[in-house]
């Protein structure tokens, strides 16, 4: 992300629990302090608590070297054709590389996954099926 508008900003909420504004977004009090890195990654700041962090934070990205980009294609590639080290020679990266970022990828959605299903009243049975229903509406 090169530059941030105001929109893209309030995006974004301030993840120190002692904040006020924690969880706040639309709030107005989220800045843009610097870019860092290759990936020229967007360093934010709460106006209010003072406190900094990465626009990455919370993400499958948060920590990597690589582009976003990259390690998309690489995670397309690899459901497509579920080898490690034919994603790994298509993308010119390093089997171990791919490996990490299918666990990192894995653990994230299961975290999303516990989020989103926290409350529901489903056995494991039903999620599956519900899965299964939503991949065949997407093929149609």
């Amino acid at each position: 992300m090169n530059e941030m508008n105001t929109e893209q900003l309030n995006d974004f909420f301030c993840p120190n629990v002692n904040c006020p504004d924690y969880r706040k977004t639309s709030n107005g009090n989220i800045r843009l302090k610097e870019h860092y890195g290759k990936s020229n990654t967007a360093l934010l700041k709460c106006t209010t608590c003072k406190k900094c962090f990465s626009e990455t934070r919370g993400t499958l990205f948060f920590g990597l070297h690589t582009q976003k980009e990259k390690v998309l294609q690489a995670l397309a590639i690899f459901a497509e054709k579920g080898s490690i080290r034919g994603t790994a020679r298509a993308i010119d990266v390093d089997k171990d590389t791919v490996q990490t970022w299918l666990k990192k990828a894995g653990e994230h959605f299961e975290k999303i996954s516990e989020y989103l299903c926290r409350d529901l009243k489903m056995s494991q049975v039903q999620i599956d099926e519900l899965w299964t229903y939503v991949k065949k509406k997407i093929k149609t």
